[in-house]
C-alpha cells in the first residue's frame, strides 16, 4: 500500500536534529516550554489559592515588592530600545528579588512551612528567574529577540503580580 508524502530518508533525519540544534529552534522551543510551564503553574496557583484558608497579612511585603519588579520590569521593556543597559540591570534586580522572595516564602528561621499555593508561588518564581536568565545570559543585548524576552517576562511577571494580589 502506498504512503501518503515523501519518504524518511535517514540523511534527513540528522538534518533535521542538526535544525532543532541550531540556536534559533532551540531558543525557539525553550520559550515555548518556559511560557506552558509558567502558564501550568499560574493555573494551579489560583485554583490552590482560592481553596487556602491561610491568612496573608504577613505576606505585604511580597505584594509591595511584586508591583515594585513589575514596574521596573516594564520600564526596562520600555526602554530596551533606547538603553540596554537599564534591562540587564534590571533582569539582576529581578533575579536578586526573586532570590531573596523565595527564601522568605520557604519560611526559613521559625516561621510555620508554606501551603500548597506558596509552594505552587515558590515555583513560578524560580520558572520567572530561569526565563530572566536565559534572556540575561543566552541572547545578545539590544537585539529584537532580547526586547521580545524583556516584555514577555514583564506580561508573565504581571499575570504573577496578579496572583499575588488577588488574595
Amino acid at each position: 500500500m502506498p504512503r501518503d508524502g515523501p519518504a524518511v530518508i535517514p540523511g534527513d533525519l540528522r538534518s533535521m536534529r542538526r535544525a532543532l540544534r541550531s540556536p534559533s529552534r532551540r531558543g525557539l522551543l525553550l520559550a515555548a516550554g518556559w511560557a506552558v510551564l509558567f502558564a501550568v503553574l499560574l493555573a494551579l496557583r489560583f485554583m490552590l489559592q482560592r481553596t487556602s484558608g491561610t491568612p496573608t497579612d504577613s505576606q505585604v511585603w511580597l505584594r509591595i515588592g511584586s508591583v515594585v519588579v513589575l514596574v521596573l520590569l516594564i520600564v526596562a521593556a520600555a526602554l530596551g530600545n533606547r538603553s540596554p543597559v537599564v534591562g540587564s540591570v534590571v533582569l539582576r534586580v529581578e533575579q536578586a528579588a526573586v532570590f531573596v522572595a523565595i527564601t522568605r516564602l520557604l519560611g526559613l528561621g521559625n516561621q510555620p512551612a508554606p501551603g500548597r499555593a506558596e509552594q505552587i508561588l515558590i515555583a513560578l518564581l524560580g520558572v520567572h528567574a530561569v526565563g530572566a536568565i536565559v534572556v540575561s545570559d543566552e541572547l545578545s543585548t539590544g537585539t529584537p529577540a532580547w526586547r521580545t524576552g524583556l516584555w514577555v517576562l514583564a506580561l508573565s511577571f504581571g499575570a504573577l503580580t496578579i496572583s499575588v494580589l488577588a488574595r
